[in-house]
């Protein structure tokens, strides 16, 4: 669905890759679980968001997590969120977490 060559994809094929609505994302959004790219008033997501977001609804409902645990964690900014994450997943965490600086 996603190629290496694209760098940022539209909410509706995120969404619709990851099972959601775009309602869901723009939820996510308004708790800083993630940060898309704004050009007007389109979103897009780059594939390391899309990383993160996949690991975040893993972590829900393969490992049971609530979503404000995920969103403590992440305010705290604390590694126990990473400690089984693929290196992907690291990177695009570390990545987020630099985007959430510059707000």
């Amino acid at each position: 669905m996603f190629n290496n060559s694209d760098k940022s994809y539209p909410i509706e094929l995120v969404a619709e890759f990851l099972g959601v609505n775009s309602r869901t994302l723009y939820y996510y959004e308004k708790f800083k679980l993630v940060c898309p790219t704004r050009r007007g008033r389109k979103r897009y997501y780059s594939r390391l968001d899309i990383n993160w977001l996949e690991y975040v609804r893993e972590l829900m409902y393969e490992q049971g997590m609530n979503l404000r645990s995920i969103i403590v964690l992440i305010k705290r900014r604390d590694n126990v969120i990473l400690t089984k994450c693929p290196d992907d997943v690291v990177d695009s965490y570390k990545n987020y977490l630099m985007r959430l600086r510059e707000d």
